[in-house]
């Protein structure tokens, strides 16, 4: 996939030296310079992305650190989309800035909006199997959104509940003191929820024209984003998206509006191909599936159009270098979290 930026990586970086780590050994030991973290253009790839944090937490021993990170991250964090947010007419117009602009933060989440009679209901969904950085991850986004509520609306806070879709973790009585709301885990999905009545009041910061400047330069900025993103990126996001077993190559080509012989010819220049994307995206699944779910193996390659379990067995042993069992069995002996 895409590169990440690493905007709020600084913030893990800050969190780290504040509980006296050596955050020396955490740049060398994941080759990174502090030059790097603190350049707001500096990308890294998911896997360097999550071995950052993974290596955080093994570092502080400090398994809640997603919480303490976001509660780190104010609204200037989020540059020009926390400029738009702040200048937001009402709490309503803030949360639609965010969902349409958060890719310019984290391309790791996407988030929806709907209502229901009692409430606006906020969801945030990963874009991609997050693997051992799930649970550290939506700490930080569900903390630093409603860090950002209390800021926009300080008199009174909106969130009436959150709901999670993991299990409590072992520090789970932190949330009800981040929160000041009821915390569900074990839901569904994972969602804020907030009062209808708040999201119409007028906020003190409003400022329609910096408002409209903002989110001017948010859509050149998702635009340019957008521009970056190489076919080969597109198709793994918009396949990692899809339901298993994936689309085949002609389905896929009919959504970006192409026929099959362009789409190889472009991922030939690009040095891929349809294949090897499928082959990573199904190594993705298999991997969040493995270490999530306690469902069989057959039934897994059953969901991934494998046919026969020893040819699914043979693909994860070559992507992985060990087996679906294997790997199970490592990921339970050594948890991230």
């Amino acid at each position: 996939m895409q590169p990440l930026p690493i905007f709020y990586l600084n913030q893990v970086y800050q969190q780290l030296r504040q509980w006296d780590c050596n955050v020396n050994i955490w740049l060398a030991h994941n080759g990174m310079t502090l030059e790097q973290l603190q350049d707001p253009h500096y990308q890294v790839s998911f896997d360097d992305y999550q071995r950052l944090i993974a290596s955080a937490i093994h570092l502080s021993a400090r398994p809640d650190l997603g919480l303490h990170v976001g509660n780190r991250i104010g609204i200037n964090t989020h540059g020009m989309m926390g400029f738009a947010i702040l200048n937001s007419s009402t709490l309503k117009q803030a949360i639609e800035t965010l969902k349409q602009f958060i890719n310019t933060r984290t391309p790791l989440v996407k988030i929806s909006i709907h209502e229901t009679t009692k409430a606006l209901v906020v969801t945030l969904e990963a874009v991609q199997p997050l693997g051992m950085i799930q649970q550290p991850y939506m700490d930080a986004l569900l903390v630093t959104l409603t860090k950002l509520l209390q800021q926009l609306t300080p008199q009174s806070s909106p969130l009436c509940q959150v709901n999670i879709s993991f299990a409590p973790p072992s520090y789970w009585q932190q949330y009800a003191e981040l929160f000041k709301a009821p915390v569900h885990f074990n839901q569904a999905k994972t969602q804020l929820m907030l009062t209808l009545a708040s999201m119409t009041q007028p906020l003190d910061m409003a400022d329609p024209s910096s408002f409209m400047q903002a989110k001017q330069w948010c859509i050149n900025e998702l635009k340019q984003l957008n521009g970056q993103q190489s076919l080969s990126d597109k198709l793994y996001q918009y396949l990692l998206q899809s339901s298993v077993p994936l689309p085949s190559l002609s389905d896929t080509a009919a959504h970006f509006h192409m026929t099959p012989r362009t789409v190889h010819r472009h991922l030939a220049q690009q040095q891929s191909s349809y294949k090897s994307i499928v082959a990573s995206v199904n190594h993705q699944i298999a991997k969040h599936y493995l270490s999530q779910s306690q469902g069989s193996i057959k039934q897994l390659s059953y969901q991934l159009g494998y046919v026969d379990v020893a040819n699914f067995r043979r693909a994860f042993k070559r992507w992985q270098g060990t087996t679906p069992s294997e790997y199970r069995m490592q990921q339970k002996a050594h948890p991230a979290i």
